[in-house]
């Protein structure tokens, strides 16, 4: 049951931690106002979760802070049937910034922590960070089917705790995999004119290879006090599906549809046998994800804007079930 509850505690802080990096995605289009049927200029300041399709112009970077407050409230097991369990409750800041070396080639840093509250205690740790190369292949042409594309390399930091935990702070210290993970993410996003009102869908899938985790003790893989040894986790497969609407210039909602798929991770070493002879149980079972964030914003230019939303679980296997709201602020210089 031990190795069962830190599965579960460390999907939903691989889904905080890769998603919750929230992403800017700051884009202007003022290049719109040479056509004539265009009655406005878009400004948009989201979606939230998903990587930006676009590359900041050398000397204007872009920063947003965000918060995310929720709780878990159950789990999806290993046949995708859901559990209810004691609310935990968590608070998670993140910022995230954005700078363009040329107009080609970018770089983003998001960085976060998390408070974690169960039963009486609590614990406030960084959380795993994450930097992305980026490199801009095309950009979007009103009237044709060319697309904003862009690559990344993203490589994801092992700033959070994974390891050395303490039992009775029941899992709340666990917000990292400890382990750096390194791949390629693909984001296409193509903006739509349909009447007076404009569409930005967007698609990208990211695929992120870890490497060998050392571990001692209570860890985010299982185990106990006295476990030593390696760590292989899973790759992980992300998928975001995302649309934003323009109700009106300033005025615009959409939504971020995500899916984290994630392989076993295997343990060699000694899991550890306890005084009661109990054995360590380390490692994790495959885990899949799927989640939901509709949003509305509103934007003050065409280069500052907040927006406010929901973000939750639809389905999952071997991960927790998760209800949470966030507010952002992106500002481009």
């Amino acid at each position: 049951m031990l190795v069962k509850r830190w599965c579960f505690l460390i999907f939903f802080s691989i889904s905080i931690g890769i998603t919750s990096s929230c992403f800017c995605k700051q884009k202007t289009y003022d290049h719109l106002a040479k056509y004539p049927d265009i009655k406005y200029i878009p400004w948009f300041s989201g979606p939230l979760l998903s990587p930006t399709p676009v590359n900041m112009l050398p000397g204007h970077p872009a920063i947003e802070p965000s918060m995310t407050i929720g709780s878990t409230y159950g789990k999806y097991n290993d046949h995708w049937k859901f559990k209810g369990q004691v609310n935990e409750w968590f608070i998670n800041p993140l910022l995230d910034f954005q700078l363009g070396f040329t107009k080609r080639i970018g770089l983003e840093i998001i960085a976060s922590c998390i408070s974690n509250f169960k039963r009486g205690v609590s614990s406030t740790r960084m959380q795993d960070s994450i930097l992305l190369l980026g490199f801009q292949i095309a950009d979007d042409v009103k009237g044709s089917w060319i697309p904003d594309i862009r690559i990344d390399l993203q490589e994801t930091l092992p700033t959070g705790s994974y390891q050395k935990f303490n039992p009775k702070k029941l899992g709340t210290d666990s917000t990292g995999q400890g382990s750096f993970q390194t791949g390629p993410v693909l984001i296409v996003q193509k903006l739509f004119f349909p009447g007076d009102h404009f569409l930005s869908c967007k698609i990208s899938v990211g695929y992120l290879f870890p490497s060998t985790v050392k571990v001692k003790g209570l860890n985010a893989y299982g185990g106990n006090s006295k476990t030593n040894g390696k760590v292989s986790p899973g790759q992980t497969l992300i998928t975001f599906l995302s649309a934003e609407y323009s109700i009106s210039q300033r005025w615009g909602c959409g939504f971020d549809a995500l899916f984290i798929s994630q392989s076993k991770a295997t343990f060699s070493g000694n899991p550890g046998t306890e005084r009661n002879r109990n054995q360590g149980s380390v490692g994790l079972p495959p885990s899949l994800q799927f989640s939901l964030a509709p949003f509305f914003e509103y934007n003050f230019s065409s280069k500052m804007g907040i927006l406010g939303g929901t973000w939750f679980t639809v389905a999952g296997r071997n991960t927790s079930a998760f209800l949470s709201g966030y507010l952002a602020f992106l500002y481009g210089f």
